[in-house]
């Protein structure tokens, strides 16, 4: 076996084993589509009868909030993902790779087929500027010595649709036939009568008048897959004889795909197949967009031929559009990386090399979205294999895994979309019954609520300020100090070593004071840098806390707003995260805005141990300096000049730790001042809060538990509502809807 058909085999297997995470991830989505199946079930329910189930005091609102959660855009996000799925199953089950054949008619696709697998005219069709090609056929590189052919047929159904859209095409929509015995009944003449047709309906006609005339030729073969030896292959995808222009086939006509099945000449092809493609240009129904599906569908790497004029070398702006429509088709990453264009050189009759060299300069000052421009003789059987098969073998097996991940990475983002609509939908779910309990059922909750944001939230919030970070704050931060201590240590290491050093001494028209300048200017940042990273360190120490108050707003012996928005995800996600799921911005305003301040609150080292650090730095910047060190040595003993320097360097590298660490001793208190400072100011804003009309924020936090008791205290609620059994049946739903409501349930996985 040779390097590439080893390399096909390794992509067909890579490929096959990711079928069970298409599988694992398609079980879920589906599990999804279950669920807002139900949910389009519960509404229609309501629709038709509102009333059932739901007391008189507040149902009404309930039923419209539930009858309004709109599921068009998981079903349209749906039908896009499922309809890439498919295809790409379809490819990674593939047991070969494909390399599909398009352009106009007599561009050369049949001849570099012939020359790619031995075959001939008698078995893949071809005649210079004319449509010979008759049936959609495809090469599949065998073992065998024998060729031979799997013929299918269209079935009685997709026959009747393809004479119908010639029906619709010519009689604009006025004419169709539900039956197969139908097809040799329809009068062309009666039609062409009866709808007054213009002439350029003439070759529509043309083409349906020979499914009408030559129906008994095919019909008998329609639903069927036979396989023809090589003898009897020209007959079911040829439209005329190879031998005898005037002997015409017409059993195409009802041929879905032959799959012709030979071995190649070039013995390191692999497992690969060859898709032949109908000319563009013919005037039969559909060509372009079997071209697109081919192309879509059918194909690892595309070839599209194209044979310049001898006398002017150009690519036709049809030629273009072509292209232009396939990567809109595949993607344009996709045909950058495996469509080639082939320009195929005419030595006789009519030599175009000129014209091919001119297109190949055009290539090169406008180029398209291609992989790469071949020039071949394609009459030529070694130029076939040596400039075409081989580079598009080599690029394919080269490329094909890369180009597959990307196909992979373009699903998981209609993934992300398709997540991002159901997700939506499990967010508003909760909001159905939010705010529907009635007067009396909220005088019921009162003291609950009061206990649970005035006791429980914020008494807890003002205990922590108060019994922890007041202490805290008049003492240092000791994880910044034990982190600051290893950037202290780390001050000698930033000492450019001699081999630096003596680098820069040896650089042209650098002297020794040169040298050690531009050491110090390495120095300072590197340590400058260093003591940056102190922001992982503040960073961490921040979400501690904001996850320590958090707590104390989600967790149930605490605020309980964890069962609204479980507290399962940084500070920062939960609180938009929350904002978003209770309308906080709309509903909440004074809530919302304490709550995003607090989010958005931070310490860096940016803003108030860097100015220190720099300050100390000071010593060894030669543009802030009054004086600079004197160096006994000059260049004519760069090594020993290097240590002399080195040796300065470290001095001052003793003397900035030493200083820096003094100065840093009384800013280790600042991160504990600085949480102090955020948590009381979260509990004023939470505590005090008033609007422009004089609301105070406790009626805001009335109205939020109130508006959320059906999740709060959910079993009470439950029973003590008047709407029990659609409470019942709603939460029974929206638990089956949220078991799936996870990103990576709609992500394929590496």
């Amino acid at each position: 076996m040779g390097t590439i058909s080893r390399k096909i085999d390794e992509i067909i297997e890579k490929r096959k084993s990711m079928l069970s995470r298409f599988e694992k991830t398609e079980g879920y989505i589906r599990q999804a589509v279950s669920g807002i199946e139900q949910l389009k079930s519960y509404q229609k329910k309501l629709e038709q009868d509102s009333d059932k189930g739901l007391a008189p005091s507040g149902s009404s609102d309930v039923a419209a909030n539930i009858i309004g959660i709109s599921t068009n855009e998981f079903t349209e996000a749906y039908v896009d993902y499922m309809k890439e799925l498919t295809r790409l199953k379809k490819r990674f089950s593939r047991d070969s790779v494909n390399i599909s054949f398009i352009g106009k008619a007599g561009q050369g696709k049949s001849l570099v087929m012939q020359k790619i697998s031995g075959l001939d005219s008698s078995v893949i069709p071809s005649a210079s500027g004319s449509h010979c090609t008759g049936a959609k056929s495809v090469i599949t590189n065998t073992q065998s010595s024998t060729v031979e052919a799997n013929i299918s047929f269209f079935n009685e159904g997709e026959m009747i649709g393809i004479v119908n859209k010639y029906l619709d095409k010519i009689t604009d929509g006025r004419m169709s036939i539900s039956f197969l015995s139908e097809i040799p009944q329809i009068s062309m003449e009666g039609v062409r009568k009866k709808f007054g047709l213009s002439a350029e309906k003439d070759e529509f006609c043309k083409h349906l008048r020979k499914y009408i005339e030559h129906f008994e030729e095919y019909r008998d073969e329609l639903g069927k897959n036979i396989t023809v030896s090589r003898e009897r292959i020209e007959e079911y995808v040829a439209q005329y004889s190879c031998s005898d222009n005037n002997k015409k086939y017409y059993k195409y006509l009802g041929v879905k795909l032959a799959d012709i099945k030979t071995h190649f000449l070039h013995e390191d092809a692999g497992r690969i197949v060859l898709v032949d493609t109908i000319g563009m240009g013919a005037t039969s129904l559909g060509i372009e967009e079997e071209m697109l599906s081919a192309a879509e569908n059918d194909s690892d790497a595309i070839i599209m031929m194209f044979r310049p004029d001898n006398e002017r070398g150009y690519i036709g702006s049809d030629d273009v559009t072509t292209i232009d429509k396939i990567a809109k088709r595949v993607s344009t990453d996709y045909t950058k990386e495996l469509l080639f264009m082939v320009l195929n050189k005419k030595l006789i009759n009519g030599d175009n090399t000129k014209s091919v060299s001119e297109v190949m300069e055009e290539l090169k000052k406008d180029p398209l979205p291609i992989a790469a421009a071949l020039d071949v003789n394609c009459i030529s059987e070694e130029e076939v294999e040596q400039r075409l098969l081989m580079p598009v073998l080599e690029r394919m097996t080269d490329r094909l895994d890369a180009v597959d991940a990307l196909l992979v990475k373009k699903l998981n983002e209609k993934g992300a979309e398709l997540y991002n609509a159901y997700s939506r939908i499990c967010k508003i779910l909760d909001r159905a019954f939010a705010g529907a309990a009635n007067e009396d059922l909220r005088r019921r909750f009162s003291a609950d609520i009061e206990d649970a944001y005035d006791s429980r939230l914020l008494n807890e919030l003002r205990d922590l300020y108060i019994r922890k970070y007041n202490d805290l704050r008049s003492k240092p931060c000791e994880e910044l100090r034990s982190a600051t201590q290893e950037k202290l240590k780390n001050i000698v290491r930033c000492v450019p070593d001699t081999e630096k050093i003596l680098s820069l001494l040896k650089r042209g028209g650098f002297n020794q004071h040169n040298a050690l300048e531009k050491s110090t200017d390495i120095m300072r940042m590197s340590i400058i840098n260093d003591f940056n990273t102190l922001d992982l360190v503040l960073g961490k120490i921040v979400e501690g806390m904001k996850l320590e108050v958090l707590h104390i707003f989600a967790d149930q012996d605490k605020g309980m707003l964890g069962l609204v928005y479980p507290l399962d995800c940084g500070s920062s996600e939960w609180i938009s995260g929350f904002i978003d799921a209770v309308s906080a911005k709309n509903k909440y305003p004074m809530i919302c805005e304490a709550l995003e301040k607090f989010r958005d609150y931070t310490i860096n080292v940016q803003g108030f141990l860097i100015h220190e650090v720099r300050e100390q730095l000071d010593s060894i910047d030669f543009s802030l300096a009054k004086t600079t060190p004197s160096l006994s040595n000059g260049l004519a003993d760069k090594e020993k000049t290097a240590l002399e320097i080195m040796e300065c360097l470290k001095k001052f590298a003793y003397d900035i730790r030493e200083n820096t660490e003094f100065a840093l001793n009384d800013l280790f208190k600042t991160p504990n001042r600085s949480m102090f400072a955020a948590i009381k100011d979260l509990y004023d804003r939470l505590a005090f809060s008033t609007n422009g009309s004089g609301e105070t924020i406790t009626t805001e936090w009335r109205y939020l538990y109130e508006d959320w008791m059906h999740k709060i205290w959910k079993e009470r609620y439950q029973r003590e509502s008047a709407m029990r059994n659609t409470i019942e049946e709603w939460n029974s739903l929206t638990a089956s809807l949220k078991e799936t409501d996870k990103a990576e349930y709609f992500t394929i996985g590496n």
